[in-house]
């Protein structure tokens, strides 16, 4: 029956509407909404008809359903002016409003092909609407190619994804609402809409798509390379931490060239095409399967440090090198799954695809090589250190110092001790344990396993703040088998109060000095600020090598030492590292070209509570003068200087030793030891203080020294200074015992020590290696093998 008379018979007093309607469907622009599309519509709309609730009103909204379109519209514009078109029409014609506005709902409906349930003529309008998806293969594409033209305005790559997405939308759900058309037409209509689709998904890709497995080929191969390299290192590598030096092995060559092998074996699959889809399918499961069994073999070989076996590099660069194989596999089976998909089955131009495989090669390698250093780096730091914290606060007793001892107890070989605010810090082999100065239990303890005998490094190992707060310890690592390339801290700055680590810095200089926001720095001419609680890290050039340094009244507070006769001592601003002055003390000193420039600079301490800072100075005067000097940290000039005659050149023989320098606010004191007697005679010291504001003498005495004491640290490690000003060592005394000895304005005297029941045994006690630090007041001894404090 022709449309004509369809429609005569559906409204047979509206003849003119209908040929209205057949013009619009007839309209040249419409290659697939036209009259054949209208005929199919009815023709399911009456095989259907018997499942409607009103067969009628289903009939005239798909007449009126495409009646007018306009493929530049909105979505859903169509459908909304073809249903007002309906109702404007139908209700001058008669048409019962109910039935009317029946009609516009269902036009509406195929904006969406949301039907929802019960809705017995929508679902037929809307199954009808999509019948054309589950056509012939023939007619479908027909159907397709009428839609492309009827939006032939468009740009193909727009068009294809836009198309796409309808097409997706559409197969979200259930095409067809009705039983029956589900069951005869959604199996049909979704094989069309996945041809469709697959067609339509090359199209929807940019020419570059085609790169994208390029991007992830190149990425497979640099980390198969990576991979070999890094478990190259690790086979280089002694299973334990130092090794011999006739034990060393030398870099397998040959574990990169085996990776390279294998990056071209997997690009001679890849461009095979099809015959090489499943070979590399294999060696992706190679790689992967072969990276996984080495993660978990690192893991459960992975063996337990201790001192004098530290973990090695080797189980870390096993692990990284594993777990890049691992990365490899992934990335070459995501290759080919891409490759695989059509969006990025394009096929770029030939110097695009090598560039690229190259270029992503070449990064992805060098990034996963260059990561090996720190990852290896913070693995042996984890694995290599144990540190315990204290929440509890050290505990605190008024002392006497009558000569009663308060505790003692045995320590392992042991380097050094310091007072600080946290108790006595120990500097042992593998690290720093700091104890309660008033109990001596320890309170946290921080080591390492792969430090090569920190004890050696004697009283320059350990840094103290000028508020006792902050600790920095000197832990070298190094000897036969030192790890190339991989920089470890040197340097492990701590919280003295809790034991929490607050930075781990690697240089090669030496520490100067610490608080809590910096560690000062000496690198040759350098001098360079590690930033601890704050991330301030600054270097600045200096003319000549810095030897000595402190900080004090917002400033660093820096020695100079240039060869020839030059010492400058400068002022620092410690946020950019900028000198704020400079104290030529070449003019005030006569300074010999034959001294080395490390021996003539001493030991500077800043003064507490003002802007002083006072240094020891040698020259070649009198065969080695020892000189005193102060400077004005807050205007940079030099306030005062003194010598002290006789004083022979420090380490440059065994009758040599380090001058040390001890400040209150109200008394700065020196030892030093003066030109030797006799061989086998003891070896006078001067003990000297002075005003730290003008350098007026208070108290100076000659402190005879055995010879079991005339040791070049002496001095520095051996003498500590009271919160009164008096000095305070431990001597050997006549009656063969070891006691403390007070140097002070009452002179120089000894107090024996005294044994308490239950606590200590005064006789244990020795002055075999002396010692001396001062914590809240409290003297604690050290003998390198015992500790004890003063009640």
């Amino acid at each position: 029956m022709e449309l004509r008379d369809r429609w005569n018979r559906l409204l047979p007093d509206a003849q003119p509407l209908g040929e209205d309607l057949l013009a619009r469907y007839g309209e040249q622009h419409r290659h697939y909404h036209d009259l054949q599309h209208l005929a199919e519509v009815l023709d399911v709309i009456d095989e259907l008809a018997d499942l409607t609730d009103d067969p009628v009103a289903v009939r005239l909204a798909g007449w009126f359903h495409d009646a007018i379109y306009d493929p530049q519209a909105d979505p859903g514009e169509n459908e909304e002016v073809s249903a007002q078109l309906a109702e404007l029409e139908l209700a001058a014609y008669g048409v019962a409003p109910e039935r009317v506005a029946e009609v516009g709902r269902l036009i509406r409906l195929t904006g969406t092909h949301r039907v929802e349930d019960g809705d017995r003529n929508g679902a037929v309008l809307c199954d009808a609407d999509l019948r054309i998806l589950s056509q012939d293969q023939e007619r479908y594409d027909e159907y397709a190619a009428g839609i492309r033209r009827e939006y032939e305005h468009v740009p193909d790559r727009d068009f294809a994804r836009g198309r796409s997405a309808v097409l997706e939308r559409l197969a979200a759900t259930p095409l067809y609402t009705s039983e029956r058309a589900h069951e005869k037409w959604e199996e049909s209509a979704r094989a069309n809409l996945e041809r469709e689709l697959a067609a339509l998904l090359p199209q929807t890709a940019r020419p570059a798509a085609g790169l994208i497995p390029l991007v992830y080929l190149g990425s497979t191969l640099g980390a198969t390379v990576a991979a070999s390299v890094l478990v190259g290192r690790g086979m280089a590598a002694a299973a334990r931490w130092p090794v011999p030096a006739d034990q060393l092995t030398s870099y397998p060559v040959w574990a990169p060239i085996l990776g390279t092998a294998l990056a071209a074996g997997i690009t001679c699959a890849w461009f095979r095409r099809a015959p090489g889809q499943r070979l590399l399918i294999m060696l992706a499961a190679l790689l992967g399967l072969g990276g996984a069994a080495g993660v978990a073999a690192s893991l459960l070989t992975w063996p337990d440090a201790r001192l004098g076996a530290a973990l090695s590099e080797r189980w870390p660069y096993f692990l990284l090198g594993s777990i890049t194989f691992m990365l490899a596999g992934g990335l070459l089976a995501l290759a080919r799954r891409l490759r695989a998909t059509p969006l990025y089955a394009v096929e770029p131009r030939r110097v695009f695809a090598a560039g690229t495989v190259v270029a992503c090669a070449m990064i992805l390698g060098l990034v996963a090589i260059a990561a090996g250093k720190p990852f290896v780096q913070a693995r042996l730091e984890k694995a290599n250190t144990v540190s315990t914290t204290a929440t509890n606060a050290p505990g605190t007793m008024a002392v006497s110092l009558d000569g009663q001892l308060a505790w003692s107890r045995e320590v392992p070989a042991m380097g050094t001790i310091a007072g600080t605010a946290g108790g006595i810090a120990e500097l042992r082999p593998d690290g720093v344990v700091m104890s309660d100065a008033t109990t001596g239990e320890v309170r946290w303890r921080y080591s390492r396993a792969d430090v090569d005998d920190a004890a050696k490094t004697g009283s320059r190992g350990l840094l103290v703040s000028n508020d006792g707060k902050t600790l920095a310890a000197y832990l070298p690592y190094g000897g036969p088998g030192t790890r190339s390339g991989i920089d470890l801290p040197t340097y492990a700055v701590l919280d003295a109060m809790t034991g929490r680590v607050l930075a781990d810095v690697h240089t090669d200089g030496k520490a100067l000095a610490v608080d809590a926001d910096r560690l000062l720095v000496a690198e040759g001419n350098n001098l360079a600020s590690h930033g601890v609680s704050a991330p301030t890290h600054w270097e600045a050039r200096s003319r000549c090598a810095v030897t000595q340094g402190t900080l004090t009244a917002g400033l660093a507070v820096v020695v100079d030492a240039c060869d020839g006769n030059s010492a400058i001592v400068r002022g620092i601003n410690l946020d950019n590292g900028e000198a704020r002055w400079e104290v030529d003390l070449s003019l005030k000193f006569n300074l010999s070209s034959e001294l080395d420039r490390q021996s003539w600079v001493g030991q500077i301490v800043a003064v507490p509570d003002t802007r002083l800072v006072s240094g020891l100075l040698w020259t070649a005067a009198a065969g080695g003068t020892l000189n005193q000097w102060t400077v004005d940290a807050g205007e940079g000039r030099l306030t005062w200087s003194a010598p002290v005659p006789g004083t022979p050149r420090p380490r440059l023989g065994p009758d040599s030793c380090d001058a040390q320098l001890a400040a209150t606010r109200s008394s700065l004191v020196m030892v030093a030891c003066r030109a030797p007697g006799d061989p086998g005679q003891p070896q006078s010291y001067d003990v000297a203080a002075a005003s730290p504001a003008d350098g007026t003498p208070q108290w100076h005495h000659l402190l005879p020294v055995p010879v079991q004491l005339q040791q070049p640290t002496y001095p520095r490690d051996g003498f500590a200074q009271l919160p009164d000003g008096r000095m305070l060592t431990l001597m050997p005394q006549a009656d063969g015992s070891c006691a403390p000895v007070m140097i002070g304005t009452a002179g120089v005297v000894p107090r024996p020590l005294v044994s308490v029941a239950g606590a200590a045994d005064a006789k244990a006690v020795t002055c075999a290696r002396p010692t001396v630090a001062v914590v809240s007041g409290r003297p604690v001894f050290s003998d390198g093998k015992r500790l004890a404090a003063l009640r």
